[in-house]
């Protein structure tokens, strides 16, 4: 806020200087005006309301003269009279320049229908602006009597008012003038640099799949133009090179260095239409012959495959050529090639082919419209069936989910390698692209870029941004012949390097757009894996085939039912969405994307359900009791857990039966996951429950947006100089509220929590009735219509992951289990009744989504809880995945050991609980080095100063919470651990990207502010989440009293300390490796000499802080040796320092 308060002014100051003109003119009133103030709502409106002068062309500081602070007309016609005249101003100069007071305002027109406007007969209301309403209030009533008609006129027509919430003294309110939110998006849209080319894998990622004969397309620009003949014309040329540099497309004649290329790009045309790409293809990256074997050994998917292919050409198309074309090109259909000749193996496909058609064919015709008709009839008989049967034949339908599941695993092991696609790559552009495109014949340089651009492509990693100016720049533009205007001299002058760069730029940029592209989208079927982080896997098309087309039917057994105009509703209200397929170790999941629509014309579901989903935000705040046990985010686990461990460490009984029994623990915990919790839940028992949990007819949603302050850590407000357009961010706030609560802006900004923040009203309202919400949620529930591969299919069960409600309906779902199964078997302790006074019950549960943790002081609610989870229920479809619960005590279930007592702690929702101590860690045992370094995505087209330090500290941002750090949770040393394990992924996530950094970019002296920068954010971060969580626990005035200060410095001792301490040991380490690296001949992307130079700086600043803690504060240095001693930081020394604790 500072910052952005910057160039603004108080109200009294202005006031105060425009009296002193006056003053100088021989006009006092204002002067006494200010001097007799006693009110003390407008004293403190003086001093806390600030305001800005709009840069508008023409408009004074103050009003034209002559200006008198006479008061003639009443504050309300005032305001109705500058709200006239702004609305006026905003039809003549810029219908985008809206004034946040003419929000819900317009000039009456003929015909017009709204709300007229008392004292005015040129606006009309079409709706509430409560900005205004505020502005009418007495307070600024006073102001207008104090400063009079023509300055407050001029204050509101030219001037952003900024109020100060006086319940929120941090946060602010915009008033008057021009949106903020709007002039910072027009600022970022400035800021961003539209001529900027970059390439990344992920324009090819999930390419649907092409049902081609060929690779590319014939409307390909090289395609149309080889249509021509052997040798194109001199103007069809010309169309090819304004495609690849289309700053000339607008140019009546092409440029002479253009002209020269003519001959070059008539070549290319040539052996573009030469080049055989899917010959090419076939021999440098064949079909894996262990995945021929396999379905040459598959009768059953072979059929498959022939049935879907025949599913897909069913109309007037035959069906014959394309499986033909398709069983002679990926040669799965026959593995009897070894001994027969060519022209045999070909005949033997064929008939296999045919005989595959007929019986897909005989199938395909008895799914008659009459057929489809009366199975639709037997299908709606069937539902009104009892609803216990209904569930058992839903619970067996999802197990063939599982049929096909180790035929999916086998072949996602048959990803094409990394560098066969390289190769292939690189082949092609070699044969289509001259090389005297790129330079001369003895300048091999330009080529070598070109194929390091290729390869940083095919080995990239999602979201990795590669900048073609910086491959354009190593380029020798000297030795590029076709450059050359003048003369061949070795000299190239700056301006003229530039243009010749910018050729280049686009010279990259076609052949990646038009040649690159296109055979990676058509060949290939690119995509992550889950549990890889970012790493790419690429997977031939029959290979993805075969893949998607046993994971379709698996789905169509189970979640997914082939839609059809009887299926669908004929009052459809919600887009159809695509779905796509993740590979994982164990098959593959499918993924809705339910935030896109298949028309682009309709809107998607999750903006469709935007509405339904803040009113039922809006009732779960409401009414806390349909989450149940829900948690749903880090502060919610933290202000529950921290009382349950601080009752029980406190509690006497609890210590005396530790005391007698000697190795019990001080709590029992339990945790249990349920498996395939979305996919299971019953949808109309949830419709049910939601029919009872809106209680309103008529719902409103007002529309704001909250900016807060998000300036880079290298930017600092001391220096003086403003902060960039980019370091302020404003997030949209839709809050819901019963139709007729509609409160003025200045009440809801007042009720925020929010600190620190800028509130700007939108003026945007919707409404949404209890009828038209159940009407979405029921066709988002039972009708949800996905497309996959140009089919459509409707959702049969389950709810529908990737929607913005899902979250919201699971925790509504299971809270409704634990009311009415869980708490019948268990009921909560806290009823007398149940519970005797002199037993000693501490317990919670909670629930992250479908992750259950239950902990207690009593074994036998314990033991029993895992019962009774374990039992399932299948009214609610909630049946445990066993494999993944976990138990400090022993505990049997059906005859077998279902968990073991040996664990010390419990990992839940990337915690590690340990109920014997009742302590709480970060888990990191899936955070390998590996997969930390595949997290990292790589921009290079962004300086290292602008994206390093946020980049080493983003995935620790929460890991910094009160949680982890609070003294009166957790003990001293437990602190400690956590923050040193912190610290040590942090220094290893530092490394790992002054690796991925370009050499010249390697300055030891940047990467060691780097180091100071990141322990001051993270000095700053842990002591703020320590004071919002403190703060949550005690009143203002009592929290008010404590030394914020020294508690500070305290906490900046701990870090910084701990922190240069695992920063050395982490470039100790990869100092150490790099010199193995030397001494195997593998040349390290770093030099030992330069990790020993930060190495010897880091140690130095940490004896400077020593030295320096002990002359201010008396301390010695601590021995920080037990770190690597202590057992529980074994996990994280063995992954990313390679030690392992004594």
């Amino acid at each position: 806020m500072e910052a952005l308060l910057a160039k603004a002014s108080t109200l009294r100051s202005f006031l105060r200087s425009t009296s002193e003109e006056r003053l100088a003119s021989g006009d006092a009133t204002l002067e006494q005006n200010l001097s007799s103030v006693t009110n003390q709502d407008v004293l403190f409106a003086l001093d806390h309301t600030f305001i800005i002068q709009s840069h508008t062309t023409g408009v004074d500081a103050l009003p034209r003269s002559p200006w008198s602070c006479e008061t003639c007309i009443s504050h309300t016609e005032l305001v109705h009279h500058v709200i006239e005249r702004l609305l006026a101003r905003k039809r003549a100069i810029n219908w985008e320049d809206a004034n946040v007071l003419t929000l819900g305002y317009r000039e009456v027109t003929p015909g017009a229908v709204g709300h007229r406007v008392t004292q005015s007969n040129g606006i009309i209301c079409y709706y509430p602006n409560t900005l205004v309403a505020a502005l009418k209030k007495p307070l600024w009533g006073s102001l207008h009597e104090l400063m009079g008609d023509d300055l407050m006129t001029h204050l509101l027509l030219n001037y952003t008012i900024l109020v100060q919430l006086k319940e929120n003294p941090d946060s602010y309110m915009q008033l008057t003038g021009r949106s903020l939110r709007q002039q910072n998006r027009l600022a970022l849209n400035s800021s961003v640099d539209s001529t900027k080319r970059e390439v990344s894998i992920n324009y090819v990622m999930y390419a649907r799949c092409f049902r081609r004969d060929r690779v590319f397309t014939s409307s390909h620009v090289l395609g149309k133009a080889a249509k021509t003949g052997d040798l194109i014309s001199r103007t069809e040329a010309s169309r090819v090179i304004r495609s690849i540099f289309p700053n000339t497309a607008s140019e009546k004649r092409l440029p002479k260095r253009l002209i020269h290329l003519i001959p070059t790009i008539q070549k290319m045309v040539s052996r573009f239409k030469a080049c055989q790409v899917e010959e090419l293809a076939t021999k440098l990256v064949p079909v894996n012959a262990d995945f021929r074997k396999f379905m040459a050994d598959n009768a059953s998917i072979k059929r498959k495959m022939a049935e879907r292919t025949a599913d897909a050409k069913t109309s007037s198309q035959p069906v014959i050529q394309p499986i033909l074309r398709k069983a002679l090109e990926d040669g799965y259909l026959s593995q009897s090639e070894d001994i027969a000749p060519s022209s045999d193996r070909k005949r033997k496909r064929r008939e296999e082919a045919i005989e595959l058609l007929s019986h897909a064919s005989t199938r395909s015709s008895k799914n008659s419209p009459e057929e489809a008709v009366r199975m639709d009839k037997k299908h709606k008989k069937s539902d009104t069936s009892s609803g216990k049967e209904r569930n058992v034949h839903e619970v067996s339908d999802l197990t063939k989910l599982q049929h096909h599941k180790e035929d999916i695993k086998k072949m996602l092991a048959f990803a094409t390698p990394k560098k066969k696609i390289f190769r292939l790559i690189r082949r092609f552009i070699a044969e289509v692209v001259p090389k005297e495109l790129w330079g001369s014949s003895d300048t091999k340089t330009n080529w070598k870029c070109v194929k390091m651009l290729l390869r940083k492509l095919i080995f990239s990693r999602k979201f990795v941004v590669f900048s073609l100016k910086k491959c354009a720049e190593e380029f020798q533009v000297t030795k590029v012949e076709w450059m050359n205007v003048q003369s061949k001299g070795k000299y190239c002058p700056p301006n003229e390097r530039v243009k010749r760069l910018e050729l280049l730029e686009d010279l990259l940029w076609w052949v990646m757009s038009f040649l690159v592209f296109p055979l990676l989208r058509n060949l290939f079927y690119i995509t992550e894996a889950e549990g890889m982080a970012n790493e790419i896997a690429y997977y031939q098309r029959p290979v993805w085939n075969v893949i998607s087309t046993l994971a379709l039917s698996d789905l169509e057994g189970g979640i997914l039912q082939p839609s059809s105009i009887q299926t669908l509703p004929s009052d459809r209200q919600l887009a159809t969405s695509r779905m796509r397929l993740l590979p994982k170790s164990s098959g593959v999941r499918p993924l809705m994307n339910l935030s896109t629509a298949i028309d682009q014309a309709k809107v998607s579901v999750n903006r469709s359900m935007e509405a339904v989903h803040r009113v039922l935000t809006f009732e779960v705040e409401r009414q806390p009791k349909l989450l149940g046990a829900s948690v749903r985010n880090i502060d919610e686990i933290y202000m529950r857990l921290k009382p349950l461990f601080r009752q029980i460490s406190q509690c006497p009984r609890c210590a005396e039966r530790r005391c007698l029994s000697g190795d019990n623990p001080m709590a029992y915990c339990v945790t249990v996951d349920v498996e395939r919790c979305f996919d299971t839940i019953r949808p109309r028992k949830l419709y049910q429950m939601l029919k009872k949990a809106l209680t309103e007819d008529e719902y409103l949603i007002r529309k704001h947006w909250v900016g807060h302050q998000v300036a880079p850590i290298s930017s600092s407000t001391d220096s003086g100089e403003s902060l960039p357009a980019s370091s302020f961010f404003f997030k949209l706030e839709r809050p819901a509220c019963p139709s007729g609560d509609l409160l003025g802006f200045d009440e809801l900004a007042a009720q925020s929590t929010k600190k620190n923040s800028m509130f700007v009203d939108g003026v945007l309202y919707d409404y949404l009735t209890k009828t038209k919400a159940l009407q979405l949620l029921k066709e988002h529930l039972s009708a949800n219509i996905v497309q996959m591969e140009g089919r459509e299919y409707v959702q049969r069960c389950g709810i529908p992951q990737g929607s913005v409600l899902s979250t919201t309906l699971c925790n509504m779902y299971y809270a409704h289990f634990e009311r009415r199964v869980l708490r019948k078997r268990l009921p909560e302790v806290c009823d007398p009744a149940i519970v005797p006074v002199s037993c000693c019950q501490h317990e919670e549960l909670f629930r992250y989504t479908d992750d259950f943790m239950y902990i207690t002081t009593d074994l036998k609610r314990a033991r029993k809880f895992f019962e009774v989870m374990h039992e399932g229920n299948d009214e609610y479809g909630c049946f445990v995945n066993v494999t993944k619960t976990q138990a400090n005590f022993e505990v049997k279930s059906g005859g077998k050991q279902a968990a073991d007592a040996s664990k010390d702690c419990i990992s839940w929702c990337g915690m590690l609980i340990d109920p014997t101590h009742l302590q709480v860690y970060v888990n990191y045992e899936k955070l390998g080095s590996s997969l930390l370094q595949g997290s990292i995505p790589f921009n290079e087209t962004k300086p290292a100063q602008d994206f390093f330090v946020n980049k080493v500290i983003s995935p620790i941002r929460q890991r910094w919470h009160a949680l982890y750090f609070d003294p009166e949770l957790l003990s001293e040393d437990s602190i400690h651990v956590n923050l040193f394990q912190m610290l040590v992924v942090a220094a290893h996530r530092f490394t790992i990207l002054i690796e991925m950094l370009p050499f010249v970019n390697r300055d030891m002296l940047f990467f060691h502010c780097c180091i100071l920068r990141i322990l001051k954010k993270m000095t700053k971060g842990i002591h703020h989440s320590l004071e919002l969580g403190l703060e949550s626990g005690k009143s203002r005035a009592e929290f008010g009293n404590r030394s914020s200060k020294l508690t500070y410095e305290a906490q900046k001792d701990q870090v910084w300390t701990t922190g240069l301490y695992a920063f050395q040991l982490a470039i100790e380490a990869k100092r150490d490796q790099d010199k193995g690296s030397d001494a195997g001949h593998i040349k390290p992307k770093c030099q030992w000499a330069d990790w020993q130079k930060l190495l010897d700086a880091v140690q130095a600043e940490q004896e400077e802080f020593n030295k320096r803690a002990k002359r201010t504060q008396g301390t010695t240095a601590l021995n920080l040796e037990w770190f690597l001693q202590d057992r529980r930081n074994m996990c994280v020394l063995k992954q990313f320092l390679q030690r392992r604790s004594a």
